[in-house]
């Protein structure tokens, strides 16, 4: 086969290049002659090339990139070319009055001439395609950088297969040559949390995770861009973004089409996968997201931009509302008649159960003290009035006049006034702004616009006399100067590996966990005609939850109660109809683990909530390991909100390790749990494992002080909760079995222990008699390599086994409850894998 390649050089004269600043890229697309690569992706390849392909190294030194393309599909080679041609030939457009359109043109011929196309349909094929690749980078010439860049194009469906094949047989020879890789991947990235991680675990068995680009389109949009460059530059608006001055923030995506020809796709997505669990979730990290010190720190953006994830409640069915458009369903296999029938058949224009939305509003609540109480509204649906998106922050009328106040009345002229910013993200909206810009209330002194954008008085720039609810003078205008394709620039970003504006498997698992378990919670879904001309959609926030306006806060009559289990499609029933309601003569809860967690997390939210309101205070003791995990994580996720300046958080146990030690409890429970919630740090209380650098001396009495501490602060000793887990061996905290501290005397309450298992290192716990004062125990055990200890305590129950052999049975409360929470992995032998963790 021929080798083609394309030589893409900085428009800027360059004199010469070394060596080592040069790069030589093989780009594969897959699904080269599909529906995406034909309205966009060939486009944005062009584009590059054409503009000239600006690389940079940290010192500016323009770089000598040069590229082969390769198209490849599953039609057969001869077929694939032609439709190759044609797709590029339609695709890839020089406007007409551009006075460049003729050096375009040319380059546009050059281009489509020089993109070759391989069949890859068969187990051959992928051979085929490796042996092209080595061929392509033999022509390169020594010292020069080679990359390989896969593009999948594709249904996710084919993701695992191609990347399997591609990997077996090409990635280990490109590793090998010194080929460095990436692939990027479109969107969807999975249906729901269990499908995105088994997605995300099968890619990184093929590639490794700095390799793995995903494409969320809306990041490489023009304004998107500059959000947080925008916030960097005014701190005077900056400093007020927060729970004190920002009444709430919208973010908005409507379309005036409907599904077309995507129903088949749409109806398994939903306008949630679609639109909200992506798009929208990225909109609000980078406006909620605290700012790094560096707009270059890729690592620190990335890290504040998964810690604000976290931060995001996991969304409930009250906080959500949902409609359907009149005629989806005549897109699909129902005519147009039988969609009419089956809505005029509805009471209340009301679908049944498990209509697919194509509208939603969303109410999402951020637990950190910065933005607790702002709600953050993402809204998005098909077929409505105008298309437009953006993001508006809405900002409190915190201002009370005192003085001078008739100079108030110079604002009345130009009511009505909103002090907000919006970021406007494109230029289709038919009634508001023509292209995209940043607005700013004028009660803000004018704004430093990012590079890219300028300030602008042009009165033809607004298509309204009133926007975003206010007028046009009212407003500074940040004018977006020069509006690049989304593609285009995720194009170059994706050739300077710039990560920042790509999908990490970290951030897709964290927003996963926002939008889980709504979209597969049963929904009430509204029917709408196209362009909402009854207002059907509009709504209200009422007692934080969303209703629709013309409800009048009415609620549908059967309310689903929040700790009802909704079974997704990725989890497998265990193989038992019913499991008992006790276990060893105690409370029983069964669910699968990530439910679970949240049933216990909401129990400690009851118990504080009730103890709090009774006696001012809440003390909770925590055992260590990995084990409760997920229990910290839903306490930060979904239950931040509650008193924690009255709680008092203790360690069950700890590792004889320095505190900021990977092994240590404390280190994971302030990761997981502590630094998300707003608890005083006087009510944090880790064990004093280290002393002036000294572990667990006994000399030091590190032990003897916490036992102290907990006399003096914890009235008759008496935690109000414990929370537990179990090891495979019936350990409990840290009292291993055939320890001589599970038979302390009563006034002995912490001690240090060296009677683990061999190679355990040396820890502080909690003793038996300690643990029995508690008010409340909770017994937290997952996954399937906890059936044999559970097999084995059930059995107890019919012999005589002694705390010496199984600890965890010494926990019985004198005046206290104690409730097992078992996953079904662990009680009946589930289906689901669960990662070898221990207590």
């Amino acid at each position: 086969m021929a080798v083609f390649s394309i030589a893409v050089l900085s428009l800027l004269s360059v004199a010469c290049f070394t060596a080592a600043e040069r790069q030589h890229t093989v780009f594969i697309l897959v699904g080269g002659t599909g529906d995406l690569a034909a309205r966009y992706l060939w486009d944005g390849i062009f584009n590059v090339y054409y503009n000239g392909f600006h690389g940079r190294t940290e010192s500016d030194v323009a770089v000598n990139h040069t590229f082969d393309f390769l198209a490849a599909g599953r039609t057969a080679q001869d077929q694939g070319n032609i439709i190759l041609n044609s797709v590029l030939k339609s695709s890839i457009k020089c406007p007409q009055d551009s006075p460049q359109h003729v050096l375009c043109s040319k380059r546009a011929t050059e281009f489509i001439n020089k993109v070759i196309y391989m069949s890859l349909k068969e187990e051959g094929d992928f051979v085929l395609l490796c042996n092209e690749i080595q061929e392509l980078f033999s022509h390169s010439s020594s010292g020069v950088n080679q990359e390989l860049i896969l593009y999948l194009a594709i249904t996710p469906a084919a993701y695992e297969n191609v990347a399997e094949k591609f990997h077996r047989k090409c990635v280990q020879k490109m590793r090998e040559l010194n080929i460095s890789m990436k692939v990027a991947i479109e969107k969807p990235f999975g249906l729901d949390k269990a499908t995105a991680e088994a997605m995300s675990d099968k890619m990184l068995s093929f590639f490794e995770e700095k390799e793995i680009y995903r494409v969320d389109h809306y990041l490489g949009k023009s304004l998107v861009k500059t959000i947080l460059p925008f916030r960097f530059s005014n701190p005077h608006i900056e400093k007020r973004l927060n729970r004190n001055n920002v009444e709430r923030v919208e973010i908005f995506l409507k379309e005036t089409v409907g599904v077309e020809d995507r129903f088949t796709l749409y109806k398994t997505m939903g306008v949630l996968r679609d639109v909200h669990q992506n798009h929208l979730t990225q909109l609000l990290s980078l406006i909620a997201m605290d700012l790094p010190s560096d707009l270059k720190n890729d690592v620190q953006i990335q890290e504040n931009k998964g810690r604000l994830l976290r931060q995001v409640a996991s969304v409930r069915r009250h906080k959500a509302l949902f409609g359907q458009y009149f005629s989806f369903a005549s897109h699909g296999e129902q005519s147009e008649k039988s969609a009419k029938e089956s809505i005029s058949t509805t009471t209340n224009s009301t679908l049944p159960e498990g209509a697919v939305p194509t509208f939603a509003a969303c109410m999402l609540n951020i637990n950190s003290p910065r933005w607790h109480g702002v709600p953050f509204l993402l809204v998005s649906g098909k077929q409505l009035d105008v298309r437009e998106s953006y993001v508006r922050i809405i900002f409190k009328n915190n201002r009370v006049c005192v003085s001078q106040c008739s100079e108030d009345s110079r604002h009345m002229k130009s009511l009505p006034i909103i002090s907000q910013v919006v970021f406007h993200l494109d230029n289709h909206s038919q009634k508001n702004i023509g292209i995209p810009s940043i607005l700013i209330s004028k009660d803000f002194s004018f704004p430093q616009c990012p590079l890219d954008l300028q300030e602008s008085e042009d009165p033809s720039f607004f298509r309204s006399s009133l926007i975003y609810g206010t007028r046009p003078e009212s407003l500074h205008v940040c004018a977006l100067l020069k509006h690049t394709q989304a593609y285009v620039s995720l194009f170059s970003d994706l050739f300077e590996s710039r990560r920042t504006n790509f999908v990490s498997t970290r951030h897709l698992l964290l927003s996963w966990q926002i939008w889980d378990y709504l979209v597969s919670a049963p929904k009430k879904v509204i029917v709408y005609n196209k362009a909402d001309p009854e207002v059907r959609l509009s709504f209200t926030i009422k007692d934080d939850k969303l209703v629709f306006a013309e409800d009048d806060g009415d609620m549908p009559a059967r309310i689903i109660q929040e700790n009802e289990k909704v079974i997704t499609r990725s989890e497998v029933m265990h193989d038992y109809a019913q499991t008992p309601a006790s276990f060893l003569g105690r409370k029983l809860i069964t669910s699968h683990a990530d439910h679970l967690a949240f049933l216990l997390a909401q129990d400690i939210d009851r118990a504080a909530q009730r103890d709090i309101d009774s006696k001012g205070s809440f003390h909770l003791a925590l055992a260590g390991g990995t084990s409760l995990l997920k229990v910290f994580q839903m306490l930060a996720q979904s239950f931040a909100n509650l008193h924690w300046h009255t709680v008092h958080v203790w360690q069950v146990d700890e590792r004889c390790v320095p505190h900021q030690d990977e092994h240590s409890n404390f280190q994971t429970l302030d990761r997981e749990l502590l630094r998300f919630v707003d608890i005083p740090y006087s009510n944090i209380h880790p064990m004093p494992v280290d002393i002036s650098g000294s572990l667990c001396d006994p000399e030091l009495g590190g032990a003897h002080a916490y036992s102290d501490t907990i006399r003096h602060m914890v009235p008759n000793s008496q935690f109000d909760m414990v929370v537990l887990g179990v090891g495979t061996d019936g350990h409990v905290a840290s009292l291993f079995p055939g320890s001589p501290d599970l038979r302390v005397d009563s006034s002995t309450h912490v001690v240090v222990t060296n009677d683990g298992p061999e190679n355990t290192q040396q820890r502080m716990t909690l003793t038996l008699p300690i643990l029995n004062r508690s008010r409340r125990v909770s017994v937290f055990v997952t996954g399937s390599h906890k059936q044999d200890i559970v097999k084995k305590l059930e059995a107890s129950e019919l012999g005589q086994a002694s705390i010496d052999s199984f600890p965890i049975l010494g926990i019985n409360p004198v005046n206290g409850t104690v409730v097992w929470y078992m996953d079904y992995n662990a009680y009946a032998g589930g289906h689901e894998e669960q990662s070898l963790i221990s207590s």
